[in-house]
């Protein structure tokens, strides 16, 4: 019997892993109809893509679906769905091309992908609508949306784009919503009846334009379209620091530009204090350079059309108006007030309790927490907490969780307490550290004290050897172009044959042969103005890298092993072959022949090099495999002679028009991507000026020969 129980769920199982769609490959149309699918690959839709009422989509890194042409995603009650697989997180839709179609989303959840929406550089529709969408726990840190421009026109009667991001809810990402220009002659934005609510926009502790919920440009020429953002909500949405998790302030809207103000009246803020309001807004008040944000009047709560959300928190004993201020008297609180925009469900709602177990651990435990609900009106509700010493421990913090509204629809979950349970977390992970670090020490000591324990090698003579091998890793461009957060830039392959040339104990003449692509992207950065810029290439790369090594006192890791572990460090000089590249119009074009900095404008002007040498500086960790066979891991660090692996130096950008009559419409594209505003004399290299390096770092293998 137990024999057929098995059978038949190994036949289910197949039969439900067959009922898995898996699309891939390029299609002219597609409609994905009712059903799961799975997208582990990118796919390029070039026509028509419908997707159809409760349609699920996975997406696995690195899934993308590209979409070329026209966009139908019309769900009912948010019966499609948009997800990333747990540590697979795939990517989401791309829109580029240029043609006269339309982008309607509506009715989707897009959850726990890594860029839900992003419209690339030089797409162009008729009209993109996103609607009554739900967009949570989305983890990628680049963007939620990100809109780049579409192609620029020099004439006012062409036709434009309307672009409308309307009622929809976002809440419990990562990542911003970015719309490069929100002032154009191409662009009419229109951002009204959203709910904004419990975001972590993931930066440095330093708070700017990039670090908020929304952002973009506004600049005085090409301006016939002012975006609309009226009618949203922003509550409890939070810059968050990368290094230490800890909130550091409430941010809700950045802007720069050449502009003087932008509108956003007719918005709750989370507030209706105008310096409150304003601590969030990074604008003319936090930098005088850039434009000033209008929002009066300001909405004193928002809209009952809006995704139910509960907008404020306080305490009814002591009317502490702010989740932080009732943060610090946690344990004395029995009575909490909950206003919300529509009338709570609370049938299966929660309230748990999460605390750290002491004052060192970092373990996390919870506990549910009794209540009770009376409804004083329809926005307005009084949650009485019937034993206020369950939560007594002042490391904690309230999550209430599981509500709904009248329409059967989840509302978000609210955190009371939670700023200052990050910050104490964030302390015990010090003190962890810290106390491992002693321990470590101590252990040392007490081996070092115990020389005698620990087992000797008989040293051979010393014989000069040859080693030859190949090595495989990876490789990690720094400079101009990218980010400076190594885990968003882009990692490529590095291939190598070394040879080693052991003349003396501790000292190795080491000849490298290496081949490898160095790519980057400025829009991986959280810099709004490096965004802005726009670059983007990739370059072959040949190197020839002799270097020297020292090598540190051997050791037995393992008693009673004759297996050997080195530690050296290395320096040494390459010599280089590069030559960048990047797209255009589905065309790649070598970017050294194009004089992209000016460099074919004038005749004293001359092309740079697509040779360089540099310097680089090695650590390796080698294991002995056998007597004659070794596994290594290297890492190094390589300083360029040049500034233009990436074809950006120090060259002011030069007249588009000279440009365009001398080597044509690409160079023109590839000297300023985002047709950025650029005043006089500056340089293509701001804002970062950096000079090229780049990191590799993986295995080897080589076999030794003894002379």
């Amino acid at each position: 019997m137990k024999l057929y129980i098995t059978i038949l769920f190994i036949i289910l199982t197949s039969i439900g892993a067959y009922a898995q769609d898996t699309l891939q490959g390029d299609y002219s149309s597609l409609r994905i109809v009712k059903g799961k699918h799975i997208i582990k690959s990118v796919i390029n839709v070039n026509d028509e893509l419908v997707i159809d009422e409760g349609a699920s989509i996975e997406f696995l890194s690195p899934g993308t679906i590209v979409c070329n042409g026209k966009v139908e995603i019309n769900g009912k009650d948010h019966n499609i769905e948009f997800y990333g697989s747990k540590n697979r997180e795939g990517v989401g839709f791309v829109f580029n091309n240029a043609n006269d179609k339309s982008i309607f989303i509506k009715n989707a959840v897009f959850k726990n992908l890594q860029l839900p929406i992003f419209f690339d550089f030089g797409w162009k529709r008729n009209l993109v609508e996103i609607s009554n969408n739900i967009f949570t726990h989305n983890l990628g840190r680049v963007s939620v949306i990100q809109v780049l421009n579409p192609p620029f026109s020099y004439s006012i009667d062409s036709s434009y784009i309307q672009f409308n991001l309307l009622n929809n809810l976002f809440t419990d990402n990562n990542a911003s919503i970015y719309f490069e220009d929100l002032k154009s002659d191409q662009l009419n934005v229109n951002i009204s009846n959203n709910v904004f609510t419990n975001n972590f926009i993931y930066g440095s502790k330093n708070y700017n334009i990039a670090t908020n919920m929304i952002y973009g440009r506004v600049d005085q020429s090409n301006t016939r379209y002012s975006a609309i953002l009226k009618n949203n909500s922003f509550v409890s949405n939070n810059l968050l620091d990368i290094i230490t998790d800890t909130i550091v302030q409430a941010a809700n809207f950045g802007i720069y530009g050449t502009d003087k103000s932008f509108s956003a009246r007719g918005n709750y803020w989370g507030s209706t204090d105008k310096e409150g309001i304003y601590t969030a807004i990074y604008d003319q008040s936090k930098n005088y350079s850039l434009p000033r944000v209008d929002v009066d009047p300001v909405l004193r709560s928002p809209g009952k059309e809006l995704s139910t959300h509960i907008y404020e928190v306080s305490d009814a004993k002591n009317s502490l108006i702010s989740i932080d201020n009732i943060a610090g008297k946690l344990n004395t609180i029995n009575s909490i007030i909950l206003k919300s925009n529509n009338q709570l469900d609370f049938t299966n709602a929660t309230l748990i309790y999460h605390y750290l177990k002491n004052d060192t651990s970092t373990t996390e435990l919870e506990k549910p927490i009794k209540f009770s609900v009376v409804k004083d009106n329809v926005n307005t509700s009084h949650l009485n907490i019937r034993d206020s010493s369950e939560y007594s421990n002042p490391n904690g913090y309230l999550l209430f969780a599981n509500l709904k509204d009248l329409n059967n629809q989840a509302v978000p979950d609210v955190k009371i307490g939670y700023k200052k349970y990050l910050f104490a977390y964030w302390v015990r992970k010090l003190i962890q550290d810290s106390l491992l670090n002693l321990r470590v020490k101590d252990a040392t000591a007490k081996v070092d004290s115990n020389a005698d324990e620990i087992i000797k090698y008989n040293e051979p003579p010393f014989k000069k050897s040859l080693e030859y091998g190949i090595g495989l890793g990876g490789v990690i461009f720094r400079g101009t172009v990218g980010t400076d957060n190594l885990f968003n830039s882009e990692l490529n392959l590095h291939n190598s044959l070394i040879i080693n040339y052991n003349f003396k104990p501790k000292l190795t003449a080491t000849l490298k042969l290496s081949y490898f692509v160095l790519s980057a992207n400025d829009f991986n950065s959280p810099n709004a103005d490096q965004i802005a810029r726009g670059y983007f290439f990739q370059t072959p790369m040949y190197s020839i890298s002799p270097s020297i090594n020292y090598t540190f006192a051997e050791a037995n890791l393992i008693k009673k092993s004759k297996k050997r572990f080195y530690n050296s460090i290395g320096t040494g000089l390459e010599y280089s072959f590069f030559n960048p590249t990047s797209s255009y119009m589905g065309v790649s074009y070598d970017l050294q022949k194009l004089g992209t900095g000016g460099q074919f404008n004038d005749s004293v002007a001359k092309p740079y090099s697509l040779r360089t040498f540099g310097l680089f500086f090695t650590y390796r960790v080698k294991f002995d495999v056998t007597k004659n066979i070794s596994l290594s891991f290297i890492a190094e660090y390589h300083k360029s002679f040049s500034d233009y692996l990436d074809d950006v130096g120090a060259d002011k950008y030069p007249d588009p028009n000279v440009l365009l009559s001398k080597k044509g419409a690409p160079a023109v594209y590839f000297s300023n991507p985002t047709s950025d505003y650029i005043s006089t004399g500056r340089l293509r290299n701001f804002p970062t000026s950096p000079s090229d390096n780049y990191l590799n770092f993986g295995i080897s293998i080589t076999k030794r020969l003894i002379f």
